[in-house]
C-alpha cells in the first residue's frame, strides 16, 4: 500500500461533513484530514491562525520561505508546490523559489535576513532545534513572539507535508476539487526543477 484513500466528503462524518461543506474552498489533504474528523475541525482552526496578519508578527513572505524549504525537507510536492504560490504572491521570486527547491540556501538571490531564516528553518527540521549561534543571531533581528509564530509555521507545514503524503497527495490535486491552485507552466517548472536536484 502507497497510500491511504482519500476520504470522500460525502463519506466523512456528519458534524464534519457540515463544517466542510461551509469552507469557501476544498483541498484534496482535507480528505486526507477526514480520517480524523476531530483532528480536522481543531487543526483547520490552528492551520488559519497560520496566516493571520499581524502587524508585529513574523513577516509573512519569510514564513512562506520557511514552509516551502520545510516542505522541501519534507519531501512534499503538494506543499512546497501550492505554498510556491503564495511565496510568490507574497513577493518572494522565481529565483529565490528555485533556490530553495533545489536546496541552494546560500544564493545570492537571498539577503542576509532570508538565509538566516532559511538555515534556521533548516536547524529546526533536522535537529528539532536551532544552534545557538542561530538563534541568537535570529533573536537579534526577530522578537521572540515572531520566532515562536516562525516555529509554529514550520512545524504545522511538517504535519501538513507529512499528511499530504500519506494520502499520496501531490503537487496540483487541489485541481481535482475545483480549485486551481498551482498554474501548470510553474507546475512542471519547479517539477523540472526538483526532479534535476
Amino acid at each position: 500500500m502507497k497510500h491511504i484513500p482519500l476520504l470522500p466528503k460525502e463519506e466523512a462524518d456528519p458534524e464534519l461533513r457540515e463544517a466542510w461543506d461551509a469552507m469557501r474552498f476544498d483541498l484534496a489533504i482535507f480528505h486526507v484530514w477526514a480520517h480524523a474528523p476531530q483532528a480536522f475541525l481543531k487543526y483547520i482552526l490552528f492551520n488559519r491562525t497560520v496566516w493571520q496578519e499581524e502587524a508585529d508578527g513574523m513577516p509573512l513572505l519569510l514564513k512562506e520561505m520557511a514552509v516551502v524549504h520545510a516542505s522541501v525537507l519534507a519531501n512534499s510536492s503538494y506543499e512546497w508546490g501550492n505554498h510556491a504560490v503564495s511565496m510568490l504572491r507574497r513577493g518572494g521570486s522565481q529565483a529565490e523559489l528555485e533556490a530553495i527547491i533545489t536546496g541552494d540556501l546560500d544564493s545570492d538571490v537571498f539577503d542576509e535576513t532570508e538565509k538566516l531564516v532559511l538555515q534556521f528553518t533548516n536547524e529546526v527540521v533536522l535537529d528539532g532545534r536551532p544552534a545557538e549561534p542561530t538563534l541568537t543571531a535570529m533573536s537579534k533581528k526577530f522578537t521572540h513572539r515572531q520566532l515562536t509564530q516562525l516555529v509554529f509555521g514550520i512545524c504545522a507545514y511538517m504535519t501538513n507535508s507529512r499528511l499530504a503524503s500519506l494520502g499520496g497527495c501531490e503537487i496540483g490535486d487541489d485541481e481535482a476539487y475545483g480549485l486551481k491552485t498551482v498554474p501548470t507552466e510553474l507546475r512542471d517548472r519547479l517539477l523540472e526543477i526538483a526532479d534535476r536536484s
